[in-house]
């Protein structure tokens, strides 16, 4: 088990990923109640990764509502998987946070995929109900790894006493 001093990171990421998920979910809403959801194109190649054929479009109106969404889902996968990571490496005998940080990876792997089928489905509402869906199942996922992480380190402070 890790110190007291060395769980910082590991709280740090997995408290990053419930905030940064939390306020993507909520971007994501925004797209959609603004009519967002296509500004970057539609099933055409130049719709998804990409923005209108560019990386980092004019960003104005529609597009940077739906950019932001994009940009906070590389936010939340940088949290997300440093918290994998870490759980990888330092904290492989902790098996509820190793499987909730693999877990959370997994989910957002899937809702990234999600995220591009909904644009090249042209928001088909099955598959963006789906994307929503896995959203939610994403953000039980990294709370639950929150509390894991906090539970580890409440644990381990009443052990260093």
């Amino acid at each position: 088990m890790a110190s007291p001093k060395g769980e910082l990171g590991v709280r740090v990421l997995a408290y990053g990923s419930v905030l940064s998920t939390y306020v993507l979910i909520v971007i994501g809403g925004y797209v959609v109640f603004s009519g967002s959801g296509l500004a970057c194109g539609s099933s055409g190649p130049d719709s998804w990764p990409l923005c209108n054929g560019q990386v980092i479009p004019t960003l104005s109106g529609p597009v940077l509502v739906e950019w932001t969404h994009r940009l906070f889902t590389l936010i939340v996968g940088l949290f997300v998987l440093g918290t994998a990571v870490v759980a990888w490496t330092r904290y492989r005998e902790e098996k509820r946070i190793l499987q909730f940080s693999t877990a959370s990876f997994l989910i957002l792997l899937g809702q990234i995929l999600l995220g591009m089928v909904t644009v090249k489905t042209d928001l088909d509402p099955l598959v963006s109900t789906a994307h929503l869906a896995v959203a939610s199942a994403l953000f039980s996922a990294v709370i639950l790894n929150a509390m894991m992480v906090r539970r580890l380190s409440s644990s381990s402070h009443l052990l260093h006493r």
